[in-house]
């Protein structure tokens, strides 16, 4: 039977890490901050963006939250340089997607990237695979983190990524491009995707399919990441056949329950980080 790698106890546990650090950069004088700016209407995106602050302010990151509802491109690429070299500002997000009108692209590469504390800019992408040391996007390292924290590890294996994001699967394989490993990407619509998943040892799913991959796919022993987030009414289903794989796998992230959790968390420890690199 797998390891379950339980995404919620996991935050629960770097939530009060991350709390101690915060009063101990106080105690230098440095208030982590992070800006967060919305564009556009959406009320999921604007209840996802409050989720983080109060977040953020649970564990006394300040958070400075800015609602563009109606702007340009220019005008939001403004605000996002601005602050980026406010020194006060330790952390910059911008909540994706903006507004449909909008430049997506303009408007993140505006993040300083020593402040893209969600891992977006193209600079990130770029450090990440040329193996320089940045921010990683907070999908990946949390990913990398229950790695750590269920002492698993991430080398010597056979990594498949069945389908990638721009803010995940891609980045994810910059880094394991850097590892002792080897790496298989496959896209969400790859006829060949089931005979490359029996190949792996460790599978990261962005397939955006109930239940994609059943027990029949899988070798005993591997390590699943699901990243699926199906929903049929108000239930979520992952990728992958939870269940049923479980009783082959070594481990494997619930979902709910899995990186889903680790998200935001991760987002204020790349903020904590980048305060710490500001009086380094």
């Amino acid at each position: 039977m797998a390891v379950i790698l339980n995404g919620r106890e996991t935050s629960d546990k770097i939530m009060e890490e991350l709390g101690a650090k915060v009063e101990e950069l106080k105690g230098k004088g440095v208030t982590p901050t992070l800006a967060l700016v919305l564009t556009g209407s959406d009320k999921y995106s604007a209840r996802y963006v409050q989720m983080k602050a109060k977040r953020a302010e649970s564990i006394g990151i300040e958070a400075r939250f800015h609602h563009l509802e109606e702007a340009t491109t220019e005008e939001a690429t403004k605000l996002v340089k601005e602050l980026s070299r406010d020194p006060a500002v330790h952390g910059v997000l911008v909540q994706l997607p903006v507004a449909e009108e909008l430049d997506e692209l303009e408007i993140v590469e505006a993040i300083d990237p020593d402040k893209d504390v969600d891992g977006l800019t193209p600079s990130t992408l770029g450090k990440i695979l040329m193996g320089e040391k940045c921010l990683l996007p907070a999908g990946v390292e949390a990913i990398m983190e229950l790695f750590r924290r269920y002492d698993l590890d991430p080398e010597v294996k056979h990594w498949v990524v069945a389908g990638s994001t721009n803010w995940l699967g891609k980045p994810l394989i910059a880094l394991l491009a850097n590892m002792n490993v080897r790496v298989t990407f496959c896209s969400k619509d790859d006829p060949e995707m089931p005979e490359l998943v029996k190949e792996a040892d460790v599978l990261c799913t962005e397939l955006f399919r109930k239940h994609a991959v059943t027990a029949d796919m899988v070798k005993p022993g591997i390590i699943i990441i699901d990243n699926g987030n199906n929903y049929e009414g108000k239930k979520v289903y992952g990728d992958v056949d939870t269940d049923a794989v479980g009783e082959k796998a070594g481990a494997i992230t619930p979902v709910p329950g899995g990186v889903g959790p680790l998200l935001i968390t991760m987002l204020l420890s790349n903020t904590l980080k980048a305060a710490e690199k500001s009086i380094a």
